[in-house]
């Protein structure tokens, strides 16, 4: 898992690393050296010829000078058209050349057009423009210049003196509109509103997109090996830096473009426009062709033949016109509903949510960190009373140590491998009250006294036993028999033990074949009045072995039922103190562990057993240490503590860095999901609702539409 978390982490920077230098190489191409619109990728180089003609094209027009009205103010010919190193590339396109003029006291008041990029055409060569135009074009310090026109090259030009050079005659076919008589009157130039930017500005998508990836890294953080994890928090924080800064800034007075404050007479001239094809009717001011927003076609008529103020950018798109048709108030009271943006960061936060869910224990994180936020303290604690007196909280550090008995587990499973059981140490009862007596059962010891009894008899030691004569227990161990001297002894304990008619069945019938009884109680009544006294079994092995397992098997499930019982009755700890355990599973204690568990061991060795632990464990020293993770009290009053292990300055960082990022997506989830919901809401009648208030406004006898229960 954690290679998988490295290599994506190393993916992820890499592929924002190269990302991030490419929008960075395409910021720093200054304005000049862009490539330009419509040209061909691969140019030609300029040739010394050209070079050479170039410059004497700029020697013989020092006296030129460059204005635009349309741009910014008239600056020197020799400052715009400097040849840079940009300029040894020549771009050749076959495009329609649009000619605009301006009510202006300049010498040159055309300027000439590919599409929306100005170019300078020299004067001379006004007469050869066509429909389509073969043009070859140079990049300088201002705008591209035309070098070459329909097979006209500044070669050719270097003879000719524009200075002296009448007006060009009119082409019939050149795609040029002609001045109109009607003047266009340039009021001032100003720079677009927020408003007017925000609507043409970037989505967001780019920027939430980055955001997202920045969650991501930090959730990669939560998980990747130490040494990767300063670089990806270095990564997410540039990435949430320049995102939320590009996602959230305000335009800058460069980023915003020229708005050109025209007054004149709106006509409809009823033919297509040289640059916009795709209009039912061409609408020019003056020479200007008009480009407005598509709903406003409708109410544009108003102002048809009327004095008008049109505010438009270079590139003739209408801002606003007249006294209600305005980008800007549609924007204040109607803004656009991007919600892109929005989307993306709801799926990003989302799935960076379900993959902390998923690969990431959020309820220690969360209660560690919501306690270290209340402030925690240090508890130390060397007895009960030191303990009971302590203000305990979540979060808090303890480092108890003292003496107390491990909890005492009653759900034994019979495959259980835990070598305490029934005694978990990782829980330690710890009170006042007087240690519980020793396991004590009365049944084991009627059951050890029938197995030492039948043990004795079926293997005596020689000369050890008064009742038989040394030579006939010799002649008997001779003959491979086993004598059962006391055989009344093994009756009467065997009903002492299974005093329940359902108990020991088959050694109840293996003794009454024995004895050649009728049933057990005769037998028992016989053994009882002295009739067996004196009486001697021979067996031979195999039914002496059978005996023995017989007494085993039936005195192995009282053991293993007393020890149970024994067990429950050791967890029944004094009432009040406390229960300290380690959620983690630590022991708490310093004993040895025992190389099998208690349930490894059959018979009397599971009772012998339980009773060796608990001479150990009901009384034992142990020490307790660690942070709490969770305070409770039973019914008997105990309270419960529970200890994780203290975390490290790492550990600590990534708890917090895990409460912080898992709050952070709920929020950023959250607020997406309530934003995209209400944006999508009021995208779907935005349209409707700028088409009544543009109505209200044109129609005077239908009811005032309210802006704000449009908006």
């Amino acid at each position: 898992m954690s290679t998988i978390v490295i290599v994506l982490a190393l993916l992820l920077t890499c592929a924002i690393a190269f990302y991030g230098y490419r929008a960075y190489r395409r910021r720093s191409i200054p304005a000049s050296i862009k490539r330009l619109p419509l040209l061909q990728p691969l140019p030609r180089k300029l040739s010394p010829s050209e070079r050479e003609a170039i410059e004497h094209y700029f020697q013989l027009n020092k006296h030129l000078q460059y204005s635009s009205p349309l741009a910014s103010p008239p600056s020197p010919f020799s400052d715009s058209l400097a040849l840079t190193p940009q300029s040894e590339n020549i771009y050749a396109v076959t495009h329609a050349i649009t000619r605009y003029g301006l009510a202006t006291d300049a010498p040159h008041k055309w300027r000439y057009f590919l599409d929306s990029t100005e170019v300078h055409l020299p004067p001379l060569w006004e007469q050869y423009i066509a429909e389509d135009n073969h043009v070859e074009l140079i990049k300088t310090a201002g705008i591209p210049l035309v070098i070459s026109l329909n097979g006209h090259s500044l070669l050719d030009y270097m003879s000719a003196a524009p200075s002296t050079a009448g007006p060009p005659p009119v082409v019939p076919n050149s795609s040029m509109r002609e001045q109109e008589t009607e003047q266009v009157e340039l009021l001032n130039i100003r720079k677009e509103t927020p408003e007017e930017y925000a609507l043409n500005r970037p989505t967001g998508i780019y920027e939430a997109a980055l955001l997202s990836v920045a969650l991501l890294l930090l959730f990669v953080s939560l998980l990747a090996p130490v040494l990767t994890v300063p670089w990806l928090i270095a990564v997410a924080g540039a990435l949430i830096g320049w995102g939320g800064w590009r996602l959230f800034r305000r335009p800058s007075e460069g980023a915003r473009r020229d708005v050109h404050c025209l007054r004149g007479t709106p006509k409809r001239w009823g033919l297509f426009g040289e640059s916009d094809q795709n209009r039912i009717s061409a609408i020019s001011l003056g020479i200007i062709d008009l480009s407005y927003p598509p709903h406003w076609l409708p109410f544009i008529g108003h102002d048809m033949g009327k004095k008008t103020d049109v505010d438009i950018y270079v590139n003739r798109q209408v801002v606003r016109q007249g006294r209600y048709l305005s980008l800007h108030d549609e924007m204040r009271h109607f803004p656009v509903q991007r919600f892109g943006k929005n989307l993306v960061l709801l799926c990003g936060s989302a799935l960076v949510l379900c993959l902390l869910l998923v690969y990431v224990p959020l309820s220690l994180p969360l209660t560690l960190s919501t306690a270290w936020l209340k402030g925690a303290q240090d508890i130390q604690a060397v007895d009960v009373n030191m303990l009971a007196g302590a203000q305990l909280r979540i979060g808090d550090t303890l480092r108890a140590q003292g003496s107390g008995m491990c909890y005492v587990n009653t759900a034994m499973a019979p495959d259980a491998r835990d070598p305490f059981i029934p005694f978990d140490c990782s829980s330690i009862y710890w009170n006042n009250a007087e240690p519980l007596p020793l396991p004590e059962s009365d049944t084991v010891d009627k059951a050890v006294a029938l197995l030492n009894s039948v043990n004795a008899q079926l293997h005596p030691e020689l000369n050890n036993d008064p009742k038989i004569n040394p030579g006939l227990a010799t002649a008997i161990q001779k003959s491979g028999m086993i004598l059962l001297d006391d055989f009344a002894d093994i009756v009467l304990k065997t009903q002492d033990l299974c005093h329940d008619d359902s108990a020991c069945t088959r050694l109840k019938t293996a003794l009454i074949n024995l004895a050649n009884a009728k049933d057990w109680p005769s037998l028992v009544k016989r053994a009882r009045s002295g009739a067996l006294k004196g009486v001697n079994v021979l067996l031979r092995p195999v039914s002496a072995e059978t005996l023995q397992n017989l007494v085993a098997t039936a005195t192995s499930s009282f053991f293993t039922s007393e020890t149970r019982e024994a067990t429950n009755a050791l967890n029944s700890p004094s009432p009040g103190g406390f229960l300290i355990q380690s959620d983690e599973g630590k022991l708490l204690v310093d004993h040895p562990l025992p190389v099998s568990s208690l349930y490894d061991y059959t018979g009397l060795a599971q009772w012998n057993e339980l009773q060796r632990l608990s001479a150990m464990l009901l009384h034992t020293p142990f020490r307790a240490q660690g942070v709490i993770t969770s305070l409770s009290v039973d019914a008997n009053g105990t309270r419960h503590i529970s200890l994780h292990s203290e975390p490290d300055a790492i550990t600590v960082w990534r708890y917090l860095g895990t409460s912080v990022l898992l709050f952070l997506v709920i929020i950023i989830a959250a607020a997406n999901a309530v934003l995209l919901v209400r944006r999508l809401g009021k995208n779907r009648h935005r349209a409707q609702d700028i088409q009544r208030y543009y109505e209200s406004c044109f129609n005077p006898n239908l009811p005032t539409v309210s802006l704000k229960s449009l908006s």
